[in-house]
């Protein structure tokens, strides 16, 4: 199994620099920068085979290969050390002790009403709960299973990008009539950390905002006694050449919402990365739809 030098997680959580941004122009108003170069090792980009490109890496990443013994215990003696969103995500999972009913997940499934959120009944965003113009609602897709990616956005991992996969889902997704589109799902059950990006145009110096519905499902994660839940998923938005801010999702089993602002710098180039952190060897599964972009108020479609 391949093995990367330990890096610390909550680094890869606060601050990325993606290879699709490697500008060397400064940014003015003292926000924080990094050097691509300590990141790039650590980076790869996860591109769909098609009829001009073999695709990266090489392969599909199902069927997963077995770790090894010395990796499954390198994984659980890092438990100890693991972020915040991780620790919060496994107390989530402890509360709700053994066997719980869950909207999405292994446990006994809830019904109506208790099946519903604000957002969504079960695994389908509801019509009434839909907020305004989307800039994506994953329609357009490229690749072939287990590496698919939504048209414009790019595909990167930090690690396990042998095993992740990107694939549209056609389950936990939109009510009709709005459901001939997807969601983007991003799964694997070995640690991986891994997203999608797309870069957009707007005013300099303008306010952003972006919000999108993420579901991860509550896969349970009990071994041998012990809660295993430590995944999460992340929103980050970068300006120009600073450092991506991130907000993080660490619950489990129902569609919910994941929003940040920030101001534009003087380029007026925002990169949206949706991203999903697994440091355990379960099985993952994300999801995210209806993203959303307002600029100084306005919704912002791409057009």
């Amino acid at each position: 199994m391949k093995q990367r030098p330990t890096i610390p997680l909550t680094m890869l959580c606060i601050v990325a620099l993606l290879a699709v941004s490697l500008g060397t122009a400064s940014a003015s108003g003292g926000a924080p920068m990094s050097d691509w170069s300590a990141w790039d090792a650590y980076f790869t980009p996860i591109v769909p085979h098609t009829a001009q490109n073999p695709g990266n890496p090489d392969g599909r990443p199902i069927p997963t290969k077995a770790p090894s013994h010395a990796a499954l215990m390198e994984w659980v003696n890092s438990m100890g050390s693991l972020p915040e969103p991780a620790m919060t995500a496994h107390a989530e999972e402890v509360a709700r002790g053994d066997d719980h009913s869950t909207i999405v997940g292994h446990g006994p499934a809830k019904g109506e009403p208790a099946s519903r959120n604000a957002w969504a009944t079960g695994g389908v965003l509801r019509n009434e709960a839909r907020t305004g113009t989307y800039f994506e609602t994953f329609d357009d897709f490229y690749g072939e299973t287990w590496r698919m990616l939504p048209d414009q956005w790019g595909g990167y991992a930090y690690q396990g990008a042998e095993w992740v996969t990107l694939d549209r889902e056609q389950v936990h997704k939109d009510e009709a009539p709005y459901d001939g589109s997807y969601s983007m799902k991003i799964a694997g059950s070995v640690p991986f950390e891994a997203g999608i990006s797309r870069t957009i145009e707007v005013t300099p110096d303008s306010t952003v905002t972006v919000r999108v519905m993420y579901l991860l499902y509550d896969h349970g994660g009990e071994h041998d006694g012990n809660v295993w839940t430590y995944d999460w998923a992340a929103l980050g938005i970068k300006c120009d050449d600073m450092d991506a801010e991130w907000v993080n999702g660490p619950w489990h089993g129902q569609w919910l919402p994941l929003e940040h602002t920030v101001k534009a710098g003087p380029e007026g180039r925002i990169m949206i990365f949706l991203q999903v952190i697994s440091p355990m060897p379960e099985n993952v599964n994300a999801y995210f739809d209806d993203v959303e972009v307002w600029v100084d108020g306005e919704p912002y479609t791409g057009s």
